[in-house]
């Protein structure tokens, strides 16, 4: 899921209505189809382990736990980016255009950057986290719907998604609904394994969808955000028996980092490949840059817990 998230942030985003060669459909297929499964998918996982865990029912210690694994983090690694968009554009040696105002100073701007507080943060990627921490933060609530009305709950949670009852409080209201479709899963005993069977079923409606939102440029895919997660899960039983499973397994504590630093990665790798002289086609950017930034976060999250333990573990929110 966090490499799929790689591969939807590349730069740049292209809409559906523009695509006109077969790159740009094969690209379009991965980045508005497939790869936008991965937050539902991460919110689904996220509400079971919460649920599961019984933490909802202690909201003190449901604070302190997501502000040091998820909320720490989130500002933290907002901070380089801050400071690098800062100084950019006070002294303007990069022409990229940032989503974000930093300079001249201004507090409320730079509390916004540094948290994502009415809006996306500077680490752009870094909005799953602001959103998982808000979802996370009304678990209490949740777990009383899970608790006395499960099922019931789920609807009166599609309402508020609906009609955006939540307001600000989660940019992604879609996640409310995967989070507690998680937790029903969890507290419902839900079995992990049900739709297994019908993998390869699945992983054709999977692809069949995707193709749709291509080729009939369907801009308004929140129904396929709310059903992904149970096309995707299953879909993993596939590939367990496979090298990607071994690598994946073995690399997969590498996985929060990678999601940490990719965004600046990929910009970075994004600024350099249009500074080069020679006219490069780019689709070598778009197959070279989610590889080059894999094994790259992979290399510095080793090292980082080698040569600094302590502080990438506060860093990493205690992973």
């Amino acid at each position: 899921m966090v490499i799929g998230i790689i591969i939807l942030h590349l730069p740049p985003s292209q809409p559906l209505n523009e695509l006109s060669t077969l790159f740009d459909f094969i690209k379009a297929f991965f980045s508005h189809g497939v790869f936008r499964s991965t937050v539902p998918m991460l919110t689904v996982i996220s509400g079971f382990l919460l649920f599961k865990s019984s933490l909802y029912l202690q909201p003190f210690q449901l604070l302190l736990n997501k502000s040091k694994s998820i909320f720490i983090p989130l500002v933290i690694w907002n901070i380089p980016f801050v400071i690098a968009i800062y100084l950019s554009q006070k002294f303007n040696f990069l022409s990229h255009d940032f989503s974000v105002e930093l300079y001249p100073f201004n507090l409320l701007n730079w509390t916004n950057a540094l948290t994502g507080l009415f809006s996306t943060p500077a680490n752009y990627p870094l909005n799953f986290l602001r959103d998982l921490f808000a979802v996370s933060l009304l678990a209490p609530i949740l777990g009383l719907l899970l608790k006395r009305i499960p099922y019931l709950g789920l609807i009166i949670v599609l309402i508020v998604y609906y009609f955006n009852f939540d307001g600000s409080l989660i940019l992604r209201n879609t996640m409310l609904v995967s989070f507690y479709i998680g937790g029903l899963a969890a507290t419902q005993g839900w079995s992990l394994t049900y739709l297994d069977k019908y993998a390869k079923l699945l992983l054709l409606l999977f692809i069949l969808y995707c193709l749709a939102i291509v080729l009939f440029n369907i801009q308004n895919i929140e129904v396929f955000r709310l059903l992904s997660p149970f096309l995707v899960w299953p879909l993993m039983s596939l590939i367990i028996n496979t090298k990607l499973n071994v690598f994946l397994y073995k690399n997969s504590a590498n996985s929060f980092f990678t999601f940490l630093v990719h965004g600046p990665i990929i910009l970075l790798l994004w600024i350099a490949f249009k500074k080069i002289p020679v006219d490069i086609p780019y689709y070598i950017y778009w197959f070279l840059a989610p590889v080059i930034t894999v094994f790259l976060s992979i290399f510095f999250a080793k090292l980082f817990h080698k040569i600094m333990p302590r502080i990438s573990s506060i860093t990493l929110g205690g992973r």
